[in-house]
């Protein structure tokens, strides 16, 4: 049986914006570290929402982090970092890394999928 409030739990995590945090990491830093963290939760969260709840609370999650992330960019354009990420502007950034970041996400929902059928073959049999 799938649990909803591990589902809610997923979508707060969500609400962290963490596209905005890895491009923040790379504007100050000039590192790729936040974009590994940013790969990191969002295959996290994916997998947990998968696994434990249902794939709807990551397809919202995705959403509502691609917004909060927005938010708080256009927040940051009076700093002027919207030269930094030529030829794209920080909210195209977000919008592309966004998307980009659905590929692993895809990844760890089909893993926690088959996962999940290999235990409902493993109760089956005995």
């Amino acid at each position: 049986m799938k649990k909803w409030w591990i589902g809610l739990i997923v979508l707060m995590g969500y609400t962290i914006p963490f596209v905005f945090f890895a491009l923040l990491e790379d504007f100050k830093t000039g590192t790729l570290l936040g974009y590994v963290a940013l790969l990191g939760m969002f295959t996290l969260l994916a997998f947990i929402g998968q696994r434990f709840s249902h794939l709807l609370f990551v397809v919202v999650g995705n959403i509502v982090s691609y917004f909060v992330s927005l938010y708080f960019a256009k927040q940051m354009s009076d700093f002027g970092w919207d030269g930094y990420f030529k030829p794209l502007t920080a909210e195209q950034l977000i919008l592309l890394v966004s998307l980009l970041m659905v590929i692993p996400q895809g990844i760890a929902v089909v893993v926690a999928m088959s996962r999940e059928a290999k235990q409902r073959m493993k109760k089956q049999t005995t």
